[in-house]
Order: C-alpha cells, then sequence, then structure tokens
C-alpha cells in the first residue's frame, strides 16, 4: 500500500531578516498575550489569505511607515548581498 501525502497539510520554512531589537520586542509583546511570535506571524498570513488585504495601515503618507523611508529599506536589502557582511 502507498502513502499519500496531502498537499494541504504540508508546511513550508518562511525566513526574514529582522533587527534584533525588533525581535526582541515583538517577543515580550506575544509573551504577555500568551502566544508566540511565529504564531503571530501565522495568524497574519492566515489574514492575508483569507481577506485579501493586509490587516494594517500601511499608507505612505502615515507618519512613521511600518517598512521605513525607502532609501533605507533599499539599502537594508542591498546589504544582504553584500559578500564582506557575515551574517
Amino acid at each position: 500500500m502507498r502513502r499519500v501525502r496531502d498537499r494541504r497539510t504540508m508546511t513550508v520554512l518562511l525566513r526574514c531578516r529582522v533587527k534584533k531589537d525588533l525581535l526582541v520586542k515583538a517577543n515580550q509583546v506575544t509573551d504577555r498575550l500568551g502566544t508566540s511570535t511565529p504564531e503571530m506571524i501565522r495568524i497574519f498570513l492566515a489574514e492575508i489569505a483569507r481577506t485579501g488585504k493586509v490587516p494594517v495601515n500601511l499608507n505612505t503618507e502615515a507618519e512613521e511607515r511600518i517598512a521605513g523611508p525607502w532609501p533605507q529599506r533599499a539599502a537594508t536589502l542591498e546589504s544582504f548581498y553584500d559578500p564582506a557582511k557575515t551574517w
């Protein structure tokens, strides 16, 4: 008998880089909520998939944009490809 895997139950590993202080603060908040940062990320992604919308305000005119100004984001992204960096 051959077992067939149900693709709906398969998971993938999602990796992303964040600043350490950001992760520490997020972990403190999720701990107080009785959950974990990875679980909150799963909830966030599930909400995007369910509604087709991002569940936060990403207005470019807002005082504090989540992703920061474009030049700062671009420099951070480019730094990931810098061979001199040792992550």
